[in-house]
């Protein structure tokens, strides 16, 4: 509830908290469309898009952290960035002999996000929360122009609890 309006917790974060971002593309489960006919949320929704987003919001898959970050005022920049490095950390193959790349299934759905659904932009905005092994591996996969880029298949399969995110945690690129 805000206000005086109630909203599904599908609306909370596709219509508030994405505020002005680009909608899904090709939605299925685990991921949730809002209700076409909302328009509650105009006056909430958030004027800033950022693509982390994508990389904060847990809809609780098991390819997802264990982890959610509750972020404060005071460091919340640098909190996005601990918790794209945190959830980015498990989600992104490589395969150089296949010269293939294998993103989270959250960049495919919100594809528009990142550089007009660019995916080769959408692995670079990635790029920076790998550590230096992965970064290198796909630098070399890109200045060749032979990366090909994949998305995960979605989990059916759920965590049955999460905790908060250790907000102390920086992180360094």
């Amino acid at each position: 509830e805000i206000g005086d309006d109630v909203f599904s917790l599908s609306e909370l974060e596709s219509l508030v908290i994405r505020g002005k971002t680009r909608r899904p593309s090709r939605i299925s489960l685990p991921f949730v469309a809002p209700p076409k006919k909302s328009m509650a949320y105009i006056i909430y929704a958030l004027d800033a898009t950022d693509y982390r987003i994508n990389f904060v919001l847990n809809n609780g898959d098991t390819h997802y952290p264990t982890q959610v970050p509750v972020l404060t005022e005071q460091t919340m920049d640098d909190q996005i960035d601990a918790a794209c490095q945190n959830f980015l950390l498990n989600q992104v193959e490589i395969d150089t002999q296949k010269s293939t790349v294998v993103l989270p299934k959250v960049c495919d759905v919100y594809k528009n996000d990142f550089g007009n659904g660019d995916v080769i932009v959408c692995l670079s905005q990635c790029l920076r929360y790998l550590d230096v092994g992965d970064q290198l591996s796909i630098a070399e996969l890109l200045e060749n122009g032979t990366v090909s880029v994949k998305f995960r298949s979605p989990s059916d399969q759920f965590h049955t609890h999460l905790t908060s995110f250790d907000s102390s945690y920086v992180f360094s690129p």
